[in-house]
């Protein structure tokens, strides 16, 4: 063996260690085995109210939502969590007295909600994190981000009120959150905020349920279908990242409340076929997964 055979033996033998170690404390190849137990996410968005007002136009029954989210993942893509909620539920019928859906009446909630959920990812039942960072973009930002969700909650209301003279909210005396409703009359008014006359001279009046100024009403179900995205998963070396999150929830309710107003039949009685209120809320988010 030549000394120059022999100097680059013992280079490289002394150098083998030092190699090896480097290895063992690179980052993890593109994020590695992450997989986060719990998520919290922020966001907010716009509210879109169906109740017994018909819109006039896109943005007639247009409010807004705040919302704050944790979830604890029970296995693989299965998730339980609950959503606190706060916002406004508006619309406003058509103002146009020539119009047949001519509908003077508005409708202005500020409400907060509270809701259970389970949130499910279909994707991650059939992958492993690490097999996950072998695959392409659409796998891993897209298909693994897809989630569906269910729960159930409560939405607590509160009215605006509106003026007395208007088909609106009218405070009630007596009686719980949840309490008795009456059906009292109120002159109908054209654009200009005249009373309308029927062909004897008398002012035209609308039935409509007063309330009390909050109610609560429950939800169920709530139904959850959105997209969450890494931003920082392939930087992060301890499973801590962030991501943003586009959902659009559906808020089912048990009775007439969302809106204050009830689907009345000339005889003062629910009209037959009446659905009761929901909402939906469409939201932007940024989730922190640790």
């Amino acid at each position: 063996m030549t000394l120059r055979t022999l100097i680059c033996c013992s280079i490289v033998s002394l150098a083998l260690p030092f190699v090896a170690s480097a290895q063992l404390k690179c980052p993890p190849i593109a994020g590695g085995d992450q997989d986060g137990k719990y998520n919290v996410t922020v966001g907010g968005g716009p509210t879109l109210l169906y109740g017994d007002i018909k819109p006039d136009g896109f943005t007639s029954n247009m409010g807004y939502g705040v919302f704050l989210k944790g979830d604890y993942r029970l296995y693989k893509g299965l998730f339980v969590g609950l959503e606190g909620q706060f916002g406004k539920l508006k619309a406003t019928g058509n103002t146009d007295t020539t119009s047949v859906d001519w509908d003077p009446r508005e409708a202005s909630n500020s409400y907060y909600a509270g809701f259970l959920n389970v949130t499910v990812f279909p994707y991650r039942f059939f992958i492993s994190e690490r097999d996950l960072m072998r695959k392409g973009f659409v796998a891993r930002n897209i298909l693994n981000g897809l989630y569906i969700g269910a729960g159930a909650g409560a939405v607590f209301n509160n009215y605006k009120f509106n003026d007395v003279t208007r088909v609106g909210y009218e405070d009630l005396i007596g009686g719980d959150a949840n309490g008795p409703k009456d059906v009292g009359q109120i002159p109908v008014l054209d654009g200009a905020g005249a009373p309308i006359l029927d062909g004897d001279g008398n002012p035209v009046m609308a039935d409509v349920i007063m309330y009390k100024k909050k109610t609560k009403s429950v939800i169920l179900p709530v139904v959850n279908i959105g997209l969450s995205v890494p931003i920082n998963k392939d930087r992060s070396m301890n499973g801590r990242y962030f991501s943003a999150v586009l959902n659009s929830q559906f808020n089912f309710s048990g009775d007439e409340d969302l809106d204050g107003f009830d689907p009345l039949g000339p005889d003062g009685m629910r009209r037959s076929g009446a659905k009761n209120d929901m909402y939906n809320f469409t939201s932007i988010g940024l989730k922190y997964t640790f």
